[in-house]
């Protein structure tokens, strides 16, 4: 709200001078009645009381003050009241937010803190908190990995990011300025608002050469960590806010409320986005409060219930016959939309892309999926892959990708997602080999004995979700830890 206040203006200040007029006509018509009252003094006193209308009555209210709040009001429409600027065309979320951690030994439970799970946890608890956030993964120590590209699909990232552990990278050393390097997109001007949230138990000095960025860096690190002068100059250096680790709710509100306010602050600075009128919620108590001064007989003290119902909150988009006199479809989908009722703006958008949309964020891939093969632009491959890579249908998720990158490249998101799959479906390959799927009271017959002796297989038993995802939990540790050695060693090769 603060912020809001901050960025309140007017489109239309000449409107103001409305808002003045009707601000000064009570004390006009007073001024007047006072011209009258001298005239008054021409008439004897035993007769005044008879020749005046309403004699020994005042009453506080008068049509001339309905007439100055309607003034006022029509006033403030006109001003164009703005605060917010409209978002973007494509209705989807532009917050990139970018998560370092701190894989040091420090960060385990061998020291007594386990600062790595506290970070885990915040993060977590975050990208289910925000699900429309693009969040992405980048662990440092001795070097610095980009373990996963920004998605906001909250189980691949749950996936990875309980996978880090402490001292997986090998070697010893906080190469922090190499963690930021990786999350400074270049270039950075073409970029949406970014964030780069920092977990650690210390912060080390900084190499001189640190990129710039106009990216916004949060630390979270025990208090201990932060009372130190070095960490200091670390946090005065990247200009970052920090916090004491507390409680779990504050630490995800304050990252909340950071990430609100930089997008905010990043919009109010983007000249190609409009600002928000809010002068057209004003119409409507302006157009109630001068019907109801024209009626005979109504006391201008009534109209404040209807008017105290009409600034009411509105209530939630339906398909009425007065929503469709004012609203298309695609304009009721697109407030179900911004509401978070991904389902109602599902029925509501008429628009292929935008329902596949809805579907999409909806969770209800299957009829995403039908909605985006009825498009052949270079978005709608793009979201037929992260549908397809929902459903664990890789191979046809890489053709999607492929598709998108061949209508527009380059296309840094396309790309990330296109690599991600393809590891994805390698690794699942793979897993698929080292355990062939042999159902129950399946036969196999030994080829090294002539008379062929049946041996009936034990029926194994069924895999479930919980044991699946410990299978795979285990196997991006392992892969997690093969990626981060044969990294440091392609980068060793590299140097004279």
């Amino acid at each position: 709200m603060p912020e809001a206040l901050l960025q309140f203006h007017f489109l239309r200040p000449w409107g103001l001078l409305i808002v003045l007029a009707g601000a000064l006509l009570p004390f006009g018509w007073r001024w007047l009645g006072h011209r009258r009252d001298a005239a008054s003094q021409l008439i004897a006193p035993h007769l005044l009381p008879h020749l005046t209308l309403h004699a020994g009555t005042r009453q506080r209210l008068r049509p001339v003050h309905g007439l100055s709040a309607l003034l006022v009001i029509t006033g403030l429409a006109v001003s164009g009241p703005a605060w917010e600027k409209t978002l973007p065309a494509a209705l989807d979320d532009q917050t990139r937010l970018t998560v370092i951690l701190d894989l040091s030994e420090s960060m385990g439970p061998s020291q007594g803190n386990n600062t790595l799970a506290l970070g885990q946890a915040r993060v977590q608890a975050l990208s289910h908190r925000q699900p429309g956030w693009h969040i992405g993964l980048i662990a440092y120590g001795h070097s610095a990995h980009r373990v996963l590209p920004e998605s906001r699909d909250s189980d691949l990232l749950a996936l990875y990011l309980n996978s880090l552990e402490a001292g997986m990278i090998p070697g010893s050393g906080r190469h922090l300025a190499a963690a930021l390097a990786l999350a400074t997109p270049q270039p950075a001007a073409l970029q949406p608002p970014r964030t780069v949230i920092v977990v650690t138990d210390r912060l080390a000095p900084l190499a001189p050469e640190l990129p710039a960025t106009d990216s916004q860096v949060l630390v979270l690190a025990p208090g201990a960590a932060l009372a130190t002068t070095t960490a200091a100059s670390v946090l005065d250096s990247l200009a970052a806010e920090a916090k004491p680790m507390g409680s779990l709710e504050d630490d995800v509100r304050w990252l909340e409320r950071q990430v609100h306010t930089h997008v905010s602050r990043h919009q109010t600075l983007d000249e190609t986005l409009k600002w928000r009128d809010g002068g057209y919620w004003l119409v409507w108590p302006a157009l109630l409060l001068g019907l109801l001064s024209i009626r005979r007989g109504w006391r201008l003290q009534y109209s404040l219930i209807p008017l105290v119902l009409t600034l009411a909150p509105a209530p939630p988009v339906s398909a009425d016959a007065w929503t469709d006199a004012f609203l298309t479809p695609d304009q009721q989908g697109r407030l179900a939309f911004e509401a978070g009722r991904y389902s109602e703006a599902q029925q509501q958008f008429q628009d292929p892309y935008l329902r596949g949309l809805a579907a999409y964020r909806a969770a209800d891939f299957s009829a995403a999926v039908a909605q985006f093969r009825q498009l052949d632009s270079p978005e709608a491959w793009f979201y037929l892959g992260n549908c397809l890579a929902r459903q664990l249908e890789f191979s046809k998720a890489r053709v999607a990708y492929k598709t998108a990158l061949d209508k527009r490249s380059p296309w840094p998101a396309a790309e990330a997602n296109l690599a991600l799959v393809t590891r994805l479906g390698e690794a699942l390959d793979q897993q698929r080999q080292a355990s062939p799927d042999i159902g129950a009271d399946d036969f196999r017959f030994d080829s090294t004995n002539d008379n062929g002796v049946a041996t009936e297989l034990m029926e194994r038993p069924a895999m479930t979700g919980s044991l699946w995802l410990d299978n795979l939990n285990t196997s991006a540790s392992t892969f997690l830890r093969r990626k981060f050695v044969a990294e440091q060693q392609a980068s060793a090769g590299e140097q004279p």
